[in-house]
Formats: structure tokens, C-alpha cells, sequence
């Protein structure tokens, strides 16, 4: 794979962040981080509200939901530190199709991601006052292999999760006259498999 160069994450900041769950998806993203041995705190109010009490390095990051009719709703903003409580709130907004704009932010640049219904909708770099277009989702599958091969290994991992979601979706809506069915699952297999190298 030869010698790669990969950039410290300083921090992950939501700059917002909406999750509607019901009462299973939320017992489902309360077990999520425990399952993930982070320390959590659920903190339940008279009213059926709850707050889920992240810890971040000693500091806590709480996510007040607020019931609405039979959803627990959340929407605000925050900032991670850790790179593993980062990574698991990111895999926690693509199973709950959360909407949000999240600011990954490195030593010399930040690269903003936006999310709708838990999908990589836009990436956006910004270095100093100029900011460059990425990666915008469409229907079709876009050539991300490019961007990906620019990457250091951990917006590689981000990458090909990007690409396989893409194809996934190409796959289940039948759209086979661009890709041929075939095509698409051998590209899965593929990805899959340096996904799997990658995250070993």
C-alpha cells in the first residue's frame, strides 16, 4: 500500500445535529454506546424527556431529547475530541438517518460533511477562507477514486463507506441501465474486501 501520510484529527464539531427516534431506536442508541464501552449517563425527566450523558475525556456531552407526540427529538450542536467517540456518533448518524453538518477539523484544514437521513450528501474543504467542493452526492455512482486514493487511511475508511453506500443504493433501486447488476456487486465485493483491510 506504500507509505501513507495521515493528518491528526483535532477535534469533530456538530455544528448541528437533528435525530428523531422512537422508544426502541432510542434504547437501541443508548445500548449502541455502552455496547461500545463508553461512559453514559441516561438521565430521565418527570415529563418522558431524557438526556443521554456522553463522556468525552472528562467532559460530558449531553443530548437532550425532548418528546414529540412519540418521538424523542434532538437537535443542537457540540464538539468530540476522542476519535473513537467521534467515529461511533458518525456510525450512530448513519443508523439512525440523522440530519446534520459535522466540521472534521485538522491541524491546517477542516473538511465539513453534510448529512441527510444519515447519508454523506456533501464534503465541503475549507482551508483558511477558501472553500473547495469534494464530493456531492447524485443518483449515479460518481468516480470517488480519485479522491479516494488522495486520502490518508482514515478518510479512506470515510471514502469507501461513501462509495459502497452509493452503490447499495444504485443496486436496490434497480437502476441497472448505467452499471449492469453484475458490475455493481463486483465493485461491492471489492470495496468491501479493502474495507475490510483497511479497518483490520
Amino acid at each position: 500500500m506504500g507509505e501513507i501520510c495521515m493528518a491528526q484529527r483535532v477535534a469533530t464539531e456538530y455544528k448541528k445535529l437533528v435525530l428523531e427516534l422512537n422508544t426502541w431506536q432510542m434504547q437501541s442508541f443508548i445500548e449502541m454506546f455502552q455496547r461500545g464501552e463508553f461512559n453514559t449517563e441516561v438521565r430521565v425527566y418527570d415529563n418522558g424527556e431524557k438526556e443521554i450523558v456522553l463522556f468525552d475525556r472528562e467532559e460530558e456531552i449531553p443530548l437532550s431529547f425532548k418528546l414529540v407526540g412519540n418521538l424523542y427529538t434532538f437537535e443542537g450542536g457540540y464538539t468530540i475530541r476522542d476519535a473513537r467517540l467521534a467515529n461511533h456518533m458518525r456510525q450512530a448518524v448513519r443508523r439512525f438517518k440523522g440530519t446534520a453538518v459535522v466540521h472534521r477539523m485538522y491541524p491546517t484544514y477542516t473538511m465539513i460533511y453534510h448529512y441527510s437521513e444519515g447519508k454523506v450528501m456533501k464534503i465541503i474543504e475549507q482551508k483558511g477562507d477558501s472553500q473547495t467542493l469534494v464530493f456531492e452526492y447524485r443518483d449515479t455512482v460518481g468516480d470517488l477514486q480519485r479522491l479516494y486514493e488522495a486520502q490518508g487511511v482514515e478518510d479512506q475508511i470515510a471514502w469507501l463507506r461513501v462509495y459502497i453506500d452509493q452503490l447499495l443504493d444504485l443496486r436496490n433501486r434497480h437502476q441497472v441501465s448505467q452499471l449492469p447488476t453484475e458490475e455493481i456487486d463486483r465493485q461491492l465485493a471489492s470495496l468491501s474486501h479493502q474495507l475490510f483491510v483497511l479497518e483490520a
